[in-house]
């Protein structure tokens, strides 16, 4: 069998860019093999397997796109060094050697010879779509990070898997009796394996889709809702063109039904829905959650400062941000609790942290309001609320938003330690104090965010 090269083609003053497209590449012997390499045959990355082949000096240039044949009319993807003659194969996932036609090699090369403008015409999508899911994978990852390819080329990942599962979803988590009490709501049906056949398109979505899965054959409430609060923030930033009509719509009906599932979701669910209707681009700013920054002191009143406050609604919770005359900013959130509701809030999330931005001119920081639950005087009105105070931004105004899905005790240690620290520094309150003292105290005697909320805490 002979070896299949790829026709190098110039544009302008431009190199061809032939390297790795997979993390793992091994040099094969210059002989044909009669078939694949034996398991610990092939030596990679040069001995060093944890490095990543598409980011070795090696590969910096001089490598054209081939065909490893592997006998019997089967070919790998691979490279020749056009001076040394040295040839890799590329590996995949599990080791082995990435499987392609002689026509998606073409594809590839086509690819790679008009890096990074490169563009597919509709029978040359048809040849990539046509060709394994590791190939597709790997084309889109290396076009994703280092091109800009128009979205519909995203939709040659198999959007049916995602499809299947959004929908065994929603109808698992519209039976919540079911999954809180009765039989497994999934059924018997396999498990539906995302793996990371997606990660092109961004926002790592499907492994919090995994999650939820998991989550709901398990009759686990709290890694659904871990998983749910994932899901919707992870929706919320996605380049919603990139996956196909139906995706979007399934998605968007499971993110419907994580909201009125848990009501706390509210917000985050109808930004990720709005993002998977209305497509990439980001939202345009509420005005109610603008404010400007320089007030004149107060002519008379008791304290003599002027202060001045906008609310506006992220179900379930009213945000407000008052700015006053002192240079100073407070954003506060607040909403109605059940008894039921306080309940599940504390075994769920045992405590509530609600991502919020405040940003200027100078840029945008995040902060964590903790929320504890309040009563009225006489005990019949139950809610849950929480308030940061911090100096204004640089500029003329201040704006301020919630930023995500309230998370819980699960997801605290995995929070920022700059972000945790300036909250537990702008808190206004003795309770959200003990709250923060209360999530420390959560997380293994030596974790470095003990420190953070501890020494914030003084």
């Amino acid at each position: 069998m002979t070896e299949h090269h790829a026709t190098e083609h110039r544009t302008g003053n431009s190199v061809p860019v032939h390297r790795p497209l997979s993390v793992w590449a091994a040099s094969v012997p210059s002989s044909a093999p009669t078939g694949p390499p034996r398991p610990g045959t092939l030596i990679v990355n040069d001995g060093d397997e944890r490095a990543d082949a598409r980011r070795l000096p090696k590969f910096a240039h001089g490598w054209r796109r081939t065909a490893i044949p592997l006998g019997a009319d089967r070919l790998a993807l691979g490279l020749v060094h056009t001076r040394t003659g040295e040839r890799v194969v590329e590996l995949g996932g599990t080791a082995a050697p990435v499987l392609i036609s002689d026509a998606g090699l073409r594809v590839v090369a086509h690819l790679e010879d008009h890096w990074p403008n490169a563009s597919l015409d509709e029978a040359q999508q048809g040849v990539l779509g046509a060709e394994s899911m590791e190939v597709r994978r790997l084309v889109l990852a290396r076009l994703a990070d280092e091109g800009r390819p128009p979205a519909a080329l995203f939709h040659l990942l198999p959007w049916h898997l995602v499809d299947r599962l959004a929908n065994a979803l929603s109808t698992a988590l519209l039976g919540r009796d079911a999954l809180d009490t009765g039989p497994d709501p999934s059924g018997t049906d396999p498990v539906i394996a995302l793996r990371n056949w997606f990660s092109p398109a961004g926002s790592r979505f499907t492994a919090a889709l995994e999650q939820l899965d998991e989550g709901v054959r398990a009759h686990d409430r709290g890694l659904v809702r871990v998983a749910a609060a994932s899901l919707c923030t992870r929706l919320g930033a996605l380049d919603a063109d990139r996956l196909p009509a139906g995706t979007r719509a399934a998605l968007a009906e499971l993110v419907d039904v994580l909201a009125r599932d848990d009501r706390f979701l509210g917000h985050a669910a109808a930004v990720a829905a709005a993002r998977l209707h209305g497509g990439h681009a980001a939202p345009s700013r509420d005005p109610a959650t603008v404010m400007a920054t320089h007030l004149a002191d107060a002519a008379d009143g008791p304290s003599g400062i002027r202060r001045e406050r906008t609310e506006f609604e992220r179900p379930p919770f009213t945000v407000r941000l008052t700015v006053s005359a002192t240079g100073r900013c407070t954003v506060s959130a607040r909403a109605t609790l059940t008894t039921d509701e306080r309940d599940r809030l504390a075994r769920e999330y045992g405590a509530v942290l609600l991502p919020v931005r405040i940003s200027g001119r100078d840029g945008a920081r995040r902060y964590w309001l903790v929320l504890q639950v309040t009563s009225s005087p006489d005990g019949g009105t139950l809610g849950l609320s929480g308030a940061i105070s911090t100096h204004l931004p640089e500029g003329d105004f201040v704006a301020a938003d919630v930023d995500g899905a309230p998370l819980g005790l699960a997801e605290a240690g995995l929070l920022d330690g700059e972000e945790v620290e300036r909250s537990v520094r702008a808190v206004t309150a003795y309770g959200a104090h003990q709250q923060w003292e209360h999530v420390a105290a959560s997380l293994p005697a030596n974790h470095p965010m003990r420190g953070v909320i501890e020494r914030a805490s003084r």
